[in-house]
């Protein structure tokens, strides 16, 4: 008897995960004096005109050779705690700067990417931190990773700081 919805087990494969967010390039970010960077925003209030596309789930550094022991269709399964490569956005918005030109000032806009905009991703991307939830799966006394799981802390679609979930798993092994 299965405890909650069986879902795929979600292999390391590389694929990309769901990405979150929208873009609005024309979207003035602030008006500002001429010198200096401009300020920055969390991302909940960022993606709402800032775009994470989908990304490759690649992780962070080496996986531990523990990881080859526990298999997913030949594939070393993710598990609770798994980091990925960071979650940059290449989407940009506007930033006027108010520079002076004669006896006045002339509005002078520039664009600038989201990363360097928002607060968690500091101009490389946020990060991305598996966060299964699995309960009755374990690899290692870890919960395994499977599709819809947050990519951040807090539940699917609404985790922080990364609002991405795992879009893609095996289509033979299921767990709940």
């Amino acid at each position: 008897m299965a405890y909650g919805f069986l879902l795929p087990v979600a292999p390391i494969t590389g694929l990309p995960c769901s990405g979150h967010g929208i873009c609005i390039p024309s979207t003035v970010h602030c008006v500002m004096g001429c010198a200096g960077p401009p300020p920055m925003y969390p991302i909940k209030i960022k993606q709402w005109t800032c775009w994470w596309p989908p990304l490759a789930l690649i992780p962070f550094g080496p996986l531990h050779p523990l990881k080859a022991t526990v298999l997913t269709n030949f594939l070393p399964t993710m598990t609770f705690g798994d980091r990925f490569i960071n979650h940059p956005s290449p989407c940009t918005n506007i930033v006027i700067h108010m520079c002076p030109c004669g006896k006045s000032v002339c509005p002078k806009p520039v664009p600038y990417p989201c990363s360097m905009l928002t607060i968690e991703d500091g101009g490389i991307g946020h990060t991305r931190l598996l966060i299964a939830q699995s309960k009755t799966v374990f690899c290692y006394k870890l919960p395994i990773g499977r599709i819809l799981d947050p990519l951040g802390i807090g539940f699917p679609g609404f985790s922080w700081p990364c609002s991405s979930v795992v879009a893609y798993g095996s289509p033979n092994v299921l767990s709940s």
